[in-house]
């Protein structure tokens, strides 16, 4: 077998299937040890957040009884996980909230209380449930792009970071994707497998298949979305599933694909799981996918598709709550964007920081505002990758705010058409 240093990581999450168990599979070559696939999923030693690896601490297990899938943290109170989790078949009953938790911890099974979240409400998107009545049930949703829900936690999750969604871009094809779940241990070459694990654990794949929109003229836009896929890649570069020459799988497409997989290759294959797939982009990583279903056994060759998140961005949107890419801090209606700071805010739209004082802002996630101040700035507007510089439209100009040098009362920034610092008055 080539490059033994390859490491192939398998992350199967599986919601009804055979009597409705459980069955979670992740799987490597069984030369190397797991210990770098379980670090990427605690983001610890080398695989700490940042542009190499995204902030794995968002993603939990998503548990009612003995059927377990995963979701990622979207606000402070929202998390957004695959539809056939809580409701696979048309005989299902509707999902009871009082049933389901949410687990944000590396290991879900022995997380301490405080890690653990009621579910208030749930809500199945919406096409989803309209096409449970195909395939005498079973539905296709998944290979309509719909496989997608939202579940509301009765309380706030603090000091986490909620992951950012996309923005309308199309994702590139042969982009690095990083995939995390929770499952049983697998070997990805033989199939065998240690059910003895309830650890976050990470991977890496390339993105082989973006559409935008399934091709499915006979259904209803309201009732099919947008997929993305990967496949698992042998290390003997002899199952490149979605290579130019292979049959088209489902509504994927033709395309090409790399038969050269990466060093943490890893395939979220065959079954229920809501997992999410993080890409790079504008800054950070973002939930691109929400893993759906696989094509075969999970070995090398799998295909593993997600509901592209891109493609349900506004339904999502109706549903989070203003500054939804905010940290919640111990105190109450105090939140922390990773690019502005921490910040007071009120219902009204009126918000306090320290280096800005009180200022006004309309609905936004936090991605980029518009605020307002009765002082010589006006409207001013920043955004994440941009702050500290700000464009003011009273001055009809940027400038950059010396966040250190500032307060609630006298804003220091340099104005470049001055080549000076100044000192601004922002309090009432």
């Amino acid at each position: 077998m080539k490059n033994k240093k390859l490491v192939f990581l398998f992350i199967f999450i599986l919601g009804h299937l055979f009597l409705n168990a459980k069955e979670r599979r992740i799987g490597k070559l069984d030369n190397l040890l797991w210990e770098n696939y379980l670090n990427l999923g605690s983001n610890i030693n080398h695989y700490k957040a940042g542009i190499d690896y995204p902030d794995m601490s968002c993603v939990g297990a998503v548990v009612s009884g003995d059927v377990y899938g995963t979701g990622t943290l979207i606000a402070n109170n929202v998390v957004l996980t695959a539809a056939h989790i809580l409701r696979n078949h048309l005989n299902d009953p509707v999902p009871d909230p009082s049933s389901w938790e949410f687990i944000l911890s590396k290991d879900f099974e022995s997380a301490p209380d405080d890690q653990k979240f009621r579910v208030e409400s749930i809500l199945l998107h919406s096409g989803w449930s309209k096409r449970l009545i195909a395939n005498n049930g079973k539905g296709d949703g998944d290979k309509l792009g719909v496989d997608i829900a939202l579940l509301f936690l009765e309380k706030n999750v603090v000091g986490v970071y909620p992951a950012k969604l996309p923005d309308n871009l199309k994702e590139s094809v042969g982009s690095r994707i990083v995939l995390t779940g929770y499952g049983t241990l697998v070997d990805g070459l033989s199939g065998e497998f240690n059910s003895n694990n309830s650890l976050r654990t990470g991977g890496e794949n390339i993105l082989d298949r973006v559409v935008m929109e399934v091709d499915a003229p006979m259904v209803d836009i309201s009732e099919k979305g947008g997929l993305i896929a990967v496949d698992f890649d042998s290390p003997d570069q002899d199952k490149n599933t979605l290579g130019e020459s292979a049959a088209e799988v489902d509504y994927l497409g033709p395309g090409e694909s790399s038969s050269l997989p990466l060093p943490l290759e890893a395939s979220t294959a065959v079954g229920d799981s809501g997992g999410p797939a993080f890409l790079y982009h504008n800054n950070s990583w973002r939930v691109v996918g929400v893993l759906s279903y696989g094509t075969s056994n999970s070995t090398y060759g799998d295909v593993t598709i997600f509901t592209r998140v891109g493609s349900q961005l506004a339904w999502i949107q109706n549903f989070l709550p203003n500054w939804s890419q905010g940290r919640q801090t111990e105190y109450s209606n105090w939140l922390e964007l990773d690019w502005f700071g921490a910040f007071f805010t009120l219902n009204n739209g009126w918000n306090f920081n320290i280096a800005h004082g009180w200022f006004y802002s309309g609905s936004t996630n936090g991605e980029s505002f518009w605020a307002w101040q009765d002082n010589q700035l006006g409207w001013w507007w920043s955004a994440h990758g941009v702050y500290p510089y700000i464009y003011s439209y009273n001055l009809e100009k940027w400038i950059y705010v010396s966040v250190p040098e500032s307060n609630n009362e006298q804003l220091t920034y340099y104005d470049y058409g001055l080549e000076d610092w100044l000192k601004l008055n922002t309090s009432f």
